[in-house]
């Protein structure tokens, strides 16, 4: 019964655990500047556009699906926020129509992706291959492949000040939490992913719930591309580049499956501060940045081991105590 205990707590308490004994290594090689304030607030802000990012493209892998269009569409948000308050003098009106043209374009992005996916049965992966191409192709034409300068309106630039970002990302993840375990959305994704055929046997309407998913994940795109052109006060058709290969990352270092149904928004929250961290560690350690892909390839696969190797005790441990009961 001990070792059942034991596999148990270690399956809750997996991601506690890898973050304390990561964070317990890199406060023993960084002594007196690593576990600070100021730093892990700074780790925080850093990872927050990811963070944001990954509320909605979670909803797309646990319907067995991948956006890989997140970074394109959020360059083009920033693009078009731009253009919309340049056109109207960048006036602090012009902020709200500039932040709901890029919203809708983000919906509008990932409602084809969903359609696309659901009536023609296309892979998701050459969809959205194919759409980052395409939107970033759009941003490039529109802005002919400058990049732009944001100092006003001030109320945009506070958008991305101090740490709003690290707020934003909170109040997003909530949102997340919730749809994912409290409501009916929630509960068809994980059905869907799961056993898509059953799924729509029982009567969840399952294309339905496929695309909603998309329109989840390329609208959170399009509100961490607004954030992360406040943070940098600049926009860019090629802004978001790389984020998607981050995004992913944190979702699937965070405990979800590619094969759909199983994954938490806290697991991808979770991993997007484990690079983060790993990151930030480099950094004050000085290290040279050639050795940082190694470094941090070596700590996210003990980390992915870690979490399987507690899922499957964890599981083993509650398959015993229920046969035992």
């Amino acid at each position: 019964m001990k070792r059942l205990f034991s596999g148990d707590i270690l399956y809750r308490f997996r991601h506690v655990i890898i973050l304390v004994t990561l964070m317990l290594a890199l406060t023993i090689m960084n002594p007196g500047s690593f576990l600070s304030v100021a730093n892990l607030t700074n780790v925080l802000w850093a990872i927050s556009v990811t963070g944001i990012m990954t509320c909605g493209t979670i909803c797309v892998i646990l319907v067995a699906g991948i956006d890989l269009s997140v970074g394109a569409v959020a360059g083009m948000s920033g693009v078009l926020v731009f253009l919309t308050m340049r056109a109207m003098g960048f006036l602090p009106v012009s902020v709200l129509p500039g932040i709901l043209l890029a919203l809708a374009a983000g919906c509008l992005v990932g409602l084809i992706h969903g359609c696309v996916a659901t009536k023609f049965s296309i892979p998701p992966f050459l969809i959205t291959l194919a759409t980052t191409s395409i939107i970033t192709g759009f941003s490039i034409a529109i802005t002919g492949g400058e990049t732009f300068g944001m100092m006003e309106p001030a109320s945009f630039i506070a958008v991305g000040k101090g740490r709003m970002p690290i707020y934003i990302m909170f109040v997003f993840a909530a949102i997340s939490y919730f749809l994912l375990n409290k409501t009916t959305f929630g509960r068809s994704l994980y059905a869907v992913g799961g056993n898509p055929v059953a799924s729509t046997l029982s009567g969840i309407p399952a294309r339905r719930i496929t695309i909603l998913a998309y329109v989840a994940s390329s609208l959170t795109a399009a509100i961490g591309g607004i954030v992360l052109s406040s943070m940098a006060q600049q926009s860019s058709s090629v802004m978001g580049k790389g984020y998607e290969m981050d995004v992913l990352t944190a979702i699937v270092v965070g405990g979800a499956s590619l094969a759909g149904g199983e994954g938490s928004i806290q697991g991808a929250i979770f991993g997007a501060v484990l690079v983060g961290l790993i990151n930030n560690g480099l950094n004050l350690m000085n290290a040279p940045s050639t050795y940082h892909p190694v470094v941090k390839g070596i700590v996210i696969v003990l980390a992915v081991a870690l979490d399987h190797y507690a899922r499957i005790h964890g599981i083993t441990s509650k398959a015993k105590l229920a046969k035992a009961a």
